[in-house]
Order: C-alpha cells, then sequence, then structure tokens
C-alpha cells in the first residue's frame, strides 16, 4: 500500500513538472535560422578576399586559410551547426570545424596579413548587412 503511494506522488510530481516545462516552451522565443544564401555570400566573401576556393579539398595554404576564415564567419553570422558548416565548407567532419575556428583565432591574433583579409572579410560583410 505505501509502495502504491509513492508511485501515484511521483507520478503527480512527474506531471506537474510536465507543465511547468510546456508552460516555460510556450514563453520561449524561436530563433530561425538565416538562409543558406546568407552562407554562400559569406562563403563567395572569403574566397574574394583570399583568392582561393575554400571548398577545395587541397592543403595549399591560401585554401586552409580560407576555409578557417569562412568556418569562423560562418559560425559567427549564422546559426548554422557545426555539421552543416562543413558541409558547406567541404570539410566532412563537425570536429575540423572546431579545430578551423580554433586556428582562426590563433592565425587572427599572431599573423598580421591575415589579420588584414580577415578585416576586409568583416568590412564586406558588415556593409552588406549580414
Amino acid at each position: 500500500m505505501i509502495e502504491r503511494e509513492k508511485i501515484k506522488s511521483l507520478i503527480k510530481s512527474h506531471f506537474q513538472m510536465i507543465r511547468r516545462l510546456e508552460k516555460m516552451l510556450d514563453g520561449m522565443k524561436v530563433i530561425e535560422k538565416k538562409p543558406i544564401c546568407e552562407a554562400t555570400k559569406i562563403i563567395e566573401a572569403v574566397n574574394g578576399i583570399f583568392e582561393a576556393d575554400c571548398r577545395e579539398r587541397n592543403r595549399r595554404k591560401r585554401v586552409v586559410y580560407a576555409r578557417h576564415c569562412a568556418c569562423h564567419f560562418l559560425r559567427h553570422y549564422t546559426r548554422m551547426t557545426l555539421e552543416e558548416i562543413a558541409e558547406s565548407v567541404g570539410n566532412c567532419d563537425h570536429s575540423t570545424v572546431v579545430n578551423s575556428i580554433k586556428v582562426f583565432h590563433n592565425l587572427n591574433d599572431t599573423d598580421q596579413e591575415y589579420h588584414l583579409k580577415v578585416q576586409e572579410v568583416e568590412n564586406i560583410l558588415e556593409s552588406s548587412k549580414l
């Protein structure tokens, strides 16, 4: 008899928690993803400044640098997941995107020429109001 009452009270508390969660979800704002066309604008801006196609699958310096930059700006300006960014820039794994973003920050802090190109890309993206 005691176990039955415990089970009923547990069920009742779970239903109360579910009702509270439903009320919280009703009050939350939905964040919409930016369209994919904006992602292509970002990639085109990066490719134009770095004079390389970041979707190429090779290890040339300018292609790799463009890919790092594209990963950063796609993550910054869009609500794309890491997997979606990986598909957009031609990488095959989300962990590669995470590493690209880390390398981007390192290069941006240490390499002056890279930093200037990143600023050019940023100016283009801000002027197009992404």
